[in-house]
């Protein structure tokens, strides 16, 4: 399972809820940031024991080697566990370091081959990124957005735009399509209700056919220090706005997911009318 998060526009919280998301999933799962722009976990993660990330490897690393495997195993041989069920590999630091000779697109090959869960953070990503070819692998895109009218103006605006893009660069089999999932970062207390209000906008929305969904993780700064510092998810922590709104979040996604792999398989069993013209016309022609 591949669940690829983008936002729009500077820093809604985009990393901090591919953090609590995956924290929160049951299970081995693999966090990755992959922003075209550079990125922080590696300086912001501290294990309990260990300390901070190594420098090295990073998501430059993954890219490089998935030129030449495509193993399910890839991404995680080149992860740091970070937690008991939590692997990370953190992007790199600036946008120098990834300019040119980045096969994006192997990447995100090895990410939706991968044997555990995968949620990779994009960033900033827009129609022309070469990104967008990650977000057309992924079985879900979860675009992330703050709650304020302007924000949601632009969630709704970057949906009509990223989604034609996602299913240009996506060869998509029978019975899938592109799925997306707003997310909003805002606070437990009115975090339903901003959902709600995202959800009419969408509405009348070119993008509203392609929606699976919408959810909000709260906006708790103590609980991403702690969560960010290595403490357990499943412990104490788990008891927080964060990360009460995270497992709800997951658990809608999980069964989303699930559902569209299940119907894509059953799509792909039922035969064409082609394919059924040409049954036919065999078995008559083993009858003469």
């Amino acid at each position: 399972m591949l669940v690829a998060l983008s936002s729009d526009k500077g820093s809604p919280g985009t990393t901090t809820s591919a953090l609590a998301l995956a924290s929160a999933w049951s299970g081995s799962t693999l966090l990755v940031e992959s922003d075209l722009f550079g990125g922080d976990l590696g300086v912001r993660l501290r294990r309990r024991r260990e300390g901070a990330l190594p420098e090295a490897p990073t998501v430059l690393t993954v890219a490089a080697a998935s030129r030449t495997s495509s193993a399910s195993d890839l991404a995680s041989r080149h992860a740091h566990q970070f937690t008991r069920d939590l692997a990370v590999v953190p992007g790199h630091l600036c946008a120098e370091q990834a300019a040119g000779g980045v096969d994006w697109q192997a990447l995100g090959v090895a990410l939706a081959a991968s044997s555990v869960p995968v949620f990779v953070d994009l960033g900033r990503v827009q129609a022309a990124s070469p990104l967008v070819g990650v977000a057309a692998l992924a079985d879900l895109v979860v675009v992330v957005g703050r709650a304020s009218p302007g924000s949601v103006v632009r969630l709704r605006e970057r949906l009509n735009r990223l989604i034609p893009a996602v299913a240009s660069h996506r060869a998509a089999p029978a019975g899938r399509r592109v799925r997306v999932y707003p997310l909003l970062v805002s606070s437990a207390r009115h975090g339903r209700a901003d959902v709600a209000d995202v959800c009419r906008v969408l509405d009348d929305s070119p993008a509203h056919p392609f929606l699976a969904g919408a959810g909000f993780v709260a906006w708790d700064p103590k609980a991403v220090a702690r969560l960010e510092a290595g403490e357990d998810p499943r412990g104490r922590l788990s008891r927080t706005e964060l990360m009460c709104s995270a497992d709800v979040v997951w658990k809608e996604i999980g069964g989303l997911v699930k559902h569209a792999t299940e119907a894509s398989l059953r799509a792909a069993e039922v035969p064409s009318a082609d394919d059924r013209r040409s049954s036919k016309q065999r078995s008559v022609r083993s009858l003469t």
